[in-house]
């Protein structure tokens, strides 16, 4: 029978889905049942397609229940890589047993893929055999899996991993001994601080050391919670690079994974410089050319036409130090770039919390690093900080927010924190006093809803002329906005920073997902502005909404994760002056930029609420957490301890106790081989 297949992996899967009805499964040996599996594993049917034509590379002569097991391990290795691990273990009753369970693999299945796995390790010891010699190799080997310390690998996954991990040995290992102008330089640093009101910042012993270790090798890391100085750590550092002149300002580079987290960081360090009293002139000097924070990509020069960063091995950066934020979000394959594009003699400083949700993609580099022997105990290059200067124990509700953070980390049930004392339970939405940590027990939709409109009122309650700053048109031109307009926008920015709703899924979740909250709030809102007069139509995007972006657009410099407003804007120049409009307000280097809503259309998205994922690197005054009304997968302690961590005043967790109670009990366990390589 003729048949024309598109042959792209999601189109020969779709084309051979078209044809199940017309030939038989023997024609092809095309596992079409799994075809509905797939998603139980977060694949897709071009995943499918992926394995199938991976067994066939093992021979026709392959009896079909063989093949169809064989694409079944192959699936499982694939189902690994997008949970974020860079390896299957193959021991029993772990993870391959989990993931054969959701492809509803039988017994028979089981044992079949316990025998091939036996087969295949002894095809890998014989390469030129053929059949499963063409599938599997050994760590020497060019084969699609790879085979080595009882796991199975995706090869590019496993050439990656052994590239960094040699790379970061390698640098780990290279340690410089202080200089008599680098000690001088530190005391003068530690002996003027900053001061944060009335009071000296003083850095702390940890902070201190942190300082130290960085400007003493080829790679630091500096691991702490949200809010326990790492900015002003990297402030510290350039302050005595600004008097050393080794490595000088030019030569170095802040960035971050995200253009938010990298915003963050640039403010971070400006306010600390700008804080220093009496500050002498290599400070001043600093203020005037501080390095600018930008985004990983845009560091490494990445082409999204050509998918290819230009900063390589053979093109390397030229800056001696660079500085990453927020590097609990780079996964394996963006630290490989980043490593590669290192000069040897370079040193790299790498800033995060370990304990927070990992990369989307696979690796948890920043967390492997933390757990390394060699990196912690032999060589000495990781500091872990412990107090949190964001949500103060001094405050009754800073306190509270710690102690439920630091028990959710560790695995504990919220009634174990101090008798409970931390976690203060509400029936009623009238009940929540948004102060410290509120669990408000959401049992149905109309409780959601309640919550959600008494959202609104904190929000709209907060800003005594929130309406005009709604209805003002702000006057942009060719040198961007005035000093009266960066002003106002900086207030109302702020304003909205305040306040954010967390959600664990994107997607519908019972009415949890952060897409049908923000469907809520909008119409929400529409109601609130058309009562003000402030709108008559029903725009796409309201005045006065949070965006975020979804998507890059490297020609306007946004990056997935940036986060604005949409406001009235009037461009003025010198022919004639636009009429004011809603526009998309980003902030940008300590001013604003605005792009018409419809140049953005399919690559921004509303934000009252988001995903916590989305929310890293971002911190807030007031947070609720809405938790899904039935368990999923992605409702894990590192994400509520993330979640919990974005708040500086008060958090509201709104959903049963037994699924938080769920949530804190899984943990998101990625199997990595990199913390072997670094013990």
């Amino acid at each position: 029978m003729a048949a024309e297949i598109n042959c792209t992996p999601m189109g020969c899967a779709a084309s051979l889905t078209g044809l199940k009805n017309k030939m038989p499964v023997e024609a092809v040996g095309f596992p079409y049942d799994l075809l509905n599996q797939t998603g139980e594993v977060s694949l897709d049917p071009g995943d499918l397609f992926i394995a199938w034509e991976i067994t066939r590379l093992a021979g026709q002569d392959m009896a079909l229940k063989k093949q169809r097991v064989l694409t079944m391990l192959i699936l499982a290795v694939q189902a690994m890589s997008v949970e974020g691990s860079t390896r299957l273990p193959l021991s029993e009753g772990g993870h391959l047993e989990r993931i054969l369970k959701d492809l509803q693999a039988d017994d028979q299945e089981m044992t079949l893929i316990q025998k091939l796995l036996s087969e295949a390790e002894e095809a890998a010891a014989k390469p030129g055999s053929g059949g499963l010699a063409n599938i599997f190799g050994k760590p020497d080997q060019y084969r699609p899996l790879i085979i080595d310390h009882g796991c199975l690998y995706i090869q590019k996954l496993y050439a990656l991993e052994g590239r960094v991990g040699n790379s970061l040995i390698e640098r780990i290992s290279a340690i410089d001994e202080a200089t008599a102008e680098l000690e001088a330089a530190l005391q003068e640093v530690f002996s003027t601080p900053p001061a944060a009101g009335i009071v000296k910042a003083v850095l702390d012993e940890q902070q201190k050391l942190a300082v130290r270790m960085a400007l003493g090798g080829r790679l630091t890391v500096i691991s702490g919670r949200p809010g326990s100085g790492k900015t002003s750590i990297v402030a510290s550092i350039l302050r005595v690079l600004a008097r050393t002149g080794n490595p000088p300002l030019q030569s170095i580079a802040l960035a971050a994974p995200s253009g938010k987290a990298a915003e963050r960081m640039r403010q971070s360090v400006t306010d600390h410089l700008t804080s220093v009293e009496d500050a002498g002139e290599p400070d001043r000097r600093l203020i005037d050319n501080c390095p600018p924070a930008t985004t990983l990509h845009r560091l490494l020069g990445y082409s999204p036409g050509k998918d290819r960063f230009w900063h390589n091995e053979f093109n390397p950066l030229s800056e001696n130090l660079v500085i990453v934020d927020e590097s609990s979000m780079i996964d394996l394959t963006m630290m490989d770039h980043l490593l590669r594009a290192l000069q040897p003699e370079a040193n790299l400083i790498l800033l995060g919390d370990a304990d927070q949700l990992p990369s989307i993609e696979a690796g948890a580099v920043l967390r492997d690093l933390c757990r390394s022997r060699l990196a912690v105990e032999k060589k000495k290059r990781v500091v872990v900080l412990e107090k949190s200067y964001r949500a103060r124990e001094e405050d009754s509700a800073g306190k509270s927010i710690l102690e439920l953070a630091a028990a959710i980390n560790e695995g504990r049930l919220p009634e174990e924190v101090v008798g409970g004392s931390a976690l203060a339970t509400r029936r009623e939405v009238q009940e929540i006093e948004f102060e410290g940590v509120e669990n408000l027990v959401a049992g149905d939709e109309s409780r959601r809803t309640a919550f959600l409109s008494r959202w609104h009122e904190l929000l709209t309650s907060g800003l005594p002329d929130l309406d005009e700053r709604l209805q003002n048109k702000y006057r942009t031109g060719p040198a961007g906005f005035d000093p009266e307009n960066i002003a106002k926008l900086k207030e109302t920015f702020a304003y909205f920073e305040r306040f954010r709703i967390l959600c664990a899924t994107r997607r519908s979740a019972g009415g949890t997902g952060s897409e049908e909250v923000n469907t809520w709030f909008y119409h929400r809102w529409l109601e609130y502005l058309r009562q003000k007069g402030i709108a008559t139509e029903r725009p796409h995007f309201l005045v006065g909404e949070p965006v975020m972006m979804v998507r890059n657009d490297y020609a306007l410099r946004l990056y997935n994760g940036d986060s604005g407003l949409v406001l009235y804007v009037e461009i003025e120049s010198e022919s004639r002056q636009r009429p004011a409009e809603p526009m998309a307000v980003f902030p940008r280097s300590g001013s604003f930029v605005a792009y018409p809503l419809e140049a953005l259309r399919g690559r921004l998205e509303p934000a009252w609420a988001t995903t916590v994922h989305k929310a890293q690197g971002s911190e807030y005054d007031n947070v609720a957490i809405i938790l899904p009304t039935a368990y999923v997968r992605t409702l894990t302690r590192e994400l509520l301890y993330t979640a919990v961590t974005r708040a500086k005043k008060s958090v509201v967790i709104l959903g049963s106790e037994e699924i938080l109670k769920l949530g804190v009990s899984h943990s998101l366990k990625r199997a990595s081989g990199l913390t072997d390589m670094l013990r």
